[in-house]
């Protein structure tokens, strides 16, 4: 059976204080419901971005070996491990940093990927043809297989047939809506799934991107995934980060029995959250509310990438 034959999460009405005093009209996209494997990071845009080069695995002659890269807490990486496994198909990761005992990377192992470990200087190289070319040779010996089986799939899995996959969000969203919302709002790590969503949407919608990260690059990131001009006008938030990658205030963090640190902003009316990436988006559009940056009679859709594992 093919993985992800339909693709489709609900969008839900969120009646929060501050968008009925600002007249908004509030949504949320749960792609967090999105997912093969519930309790697993296989959910939300993690699905989307992976769906293609899954199927075309499966209608391989014979399983290649998905190789990727990710950092120790990367859902990414666990997720493409729980795909491995469900789908019986080989995983090897490149792990970057000091080795880590966390339950991201022994799920990942126990649902059968191997781990590579490397050091910060040389995952940087990961992107460079000529180190992936020697990787690619050696795995091909390591694991009896040809080089052209060894099958690569970019960090945080973001591709061009991953963006195209994600921008059915846009798609899904305007059937439910009725029309296409005035804004989007979503956050960022590598930049693919708002790409996607970016490229889809109509002239009418402002897409507003939350960086998880710190620093003013992830525009020029973004602009390099877009392979034409997009119709719909584009901006990102920086001042939403809280001190950068998986900063955040403390008092947020939430006991979970779960993998991914759940978070509660003391907000009424949400989604779960988690605090590396959709707390702090959630956090920043709903201080935009307050500040009165969308007009009156705005509808907002707010996308929910997942994370709650």
């Amino acid at each position: 059976m093919m993985p992800f034959a339909e693709l489709s999460s609900p969008l839900e009405r969120l009646y929060h204080p501050a968008a009925g005093e600002a007249g908004i009209q509030l949504f949320c996209k749960r792609d967090d419901l999105l997912s093969p494997a519930p309790g697993t990071a296989l959910q939300g845009n993690k699905v989307r971005k992976l769906a293609p080069v899954l199927r075309r695995a499966l209608a391989a002659r014979r399983p290649p070996l998905l190789v990727s890269f990710g950092g120790a807490y990367s859902n990414h990486a666990s997720a493409l491990a729980t795909a491995g496994k469900r789908y019986h198909l080989p995983v090897h990761l490149f792990i970057r940093g000091e080795e880590v005992d966390n339950p991201v990377l022994d799920r990942a192992v126990a649902d059968g990927a191997t781990l590579e470990r490397i050091s910060r200087a040389e995952y940087r190289q990961h992107r460079d043809e000529n180190w992936r070319s020697r990787q690619v040779l050696r795995l091909a010996q390591r694991y009896d297989l040809a080089p052209e089986e060894i099958w690569i799939i970019p960090e945080g899995g973001t591709s061009p047939q991953a963006i195209e996959s994600v921008s059915a969000i846009v798609g899904e969203i305007t059937e439910a809506l009725g029309d296409a919302p005035d804004y989007v709002a979503l956050s960022a790590g590598t930049g693919g799934t708002a790409a996607g969503v970016i490229l889809a949407a109509e002239a009418k919608t402002r897409i507003e991107i939350f960086p998880a990260l710190k620093g003013s690059w992830m525009r020029e990131e973004i602009n390099s995934r877009l392979p034409s001009p997009p119709k719909a006008s584009w901006t990102c938030i920086h001042d939403h980060h809280f001190g950068g990658y998986g900063r955040f205030p403390q008092e947020w963090r939430i006991p979970s029995a779960g993998f991914a640190t759940r978070a509660d902003i003391s907000e009424p009316g949400l989604p779960p959250l988690e605090a590396i990436y959709t707390a702090k988006l959630f956090s920043g559009v709903l201080t935009r509310i307050r500040q009165g940056c969308y007009p009156p009679g705005s509808t907002i859709v707010v996308l929910h990438t997942g994370g709650i594992y």
